[in-house]
């Protein structure tokens, strides 16, 4: 197992203008929106948030990146990744945690794959350093603290006391254990549509029960935060989106879902930035959409 690096080199990131920005721009035309949240953990390791456009994946690039690991419902562009000879691996997490399997098949992603490596969530600062730092950990890389101490760094919050807790209690893990994962899947499967439906109706009723709570996790589920389980439902419905069900329904169906989307994003925002009037307005439209589109495409 390789020796544990010190933490200094994600401050490193704060250093290197290269992991900072893009390139800078010649007078006269647009600087590219740079990839967000870029802290380096170790040598060879980034996490940030998602590369979305052919400007994120130059500036990868440009600081070797041979491996992209998504722990986002989403799974990375292929095509894209592919023109800048990057890998795609996508290794999707929830905001409530980071369970035994994931935790092994990241820390064997971490060991196996070419680096140097970056792994994203969706904005960077929540799943990514979570699951980065628990990956490390299992590879020997970095201690329990250092993950803690990095995650603190990248900005992950205390309200996903899941993602804490994977951290806290993540273990190194034997080679003989990281070798039995061979399959580094670049799109992950997607539950179907009904059990996905199932397991969105139960995250809509837990963020319901802590709006009624006054936005505040109850005594039996200290877990259920309102950031965490707002973040799962958006989440959720972004990767709804791209099952089957939905390339076969019409247009009208899928704007509508869409919408929805939007909505719970917003739910979410409201929530991050403490605006509970803004986030109840939204739940209020997204459980309502919900209704209209029940009746008008189920019943």
């Amino acid at each position: 197992m390789p020796r544990c690096i010190p933490l200094i080199f994600c401050v490193l990131a704060l250093l290197l203008p290269a992991a900072c920005s893009t390139t800078p721009a010649r007078s006269g035309t647009t600087r590219p929106e740079p990839i967000k949240n870029l802290h380096i953990l170790a040598p060879g390791l980034y996490s940030g948030d998602e590369p979305a456009t052919a400007a994120h994946y130059d500036q990868l690039s440009s600081l070797g990146i041979k491996t992209v690991i998504s722990v986002d419902a989403i799974a990375p562009d292929q095509d894209l990744a592919a023109q800048y000879n990057i890998r795609i691996v996508h290794l999707p997490i929830g905001y409530d945690g980071i369970e035994e399997t994931r935790a092994i098949e990241l820390a064997a992603a971490i060991t196996q794959l070419e680096h140097p490596i970056y792994l994203h969530c969706h904005h960077g600062k929540h799943r990514g350093p979570a699951a980065i730092g628990v990956g490390a950990i299992g590879a020997g890389i970095i201690t329990n603290n250092q993950a803690i101490e990095f995650m603190t760094i990248a900005g992950t919050s205390l309200n996903y006391p899941g993602l804490y807790s994977a951290a806290r209690n993540a273990n190194p893990l034997d080679q003989s254990i990281l070798d039995i994962v061979q399959e580094f899947p670049a799109r992950a499967p997607i539950s179907g549509f009904v059990e996905s439906m199932g397991k969105l109706d139960r995250l809509h009723d837990q963020l319901w029960d802590i709006a009624e709570n006054d936005w505040q996790a109850s005594a039996d589920h200290p877990d259920h935060s309102a950031t965490a389980i707002s973040g799962q439902v958006y989440d959720h419905m972004r990767a709804m989106l791209q099952l089957e069900f939905f390339k076969k329904k019409g247009s009208m169906m899928r704007s509508r879902f869409e919408d929805s989307i939007r909505t719970a994003g917003e739910v979410e925002s409201s929530i991050n930035d403490n605006y509970f009037p803004a986030a109840l307005d939204a739940l209020n439209s997204l459980s309502n959409s919900c209704i209209d589109c029940h009746d008008r495409f189920r019943n």
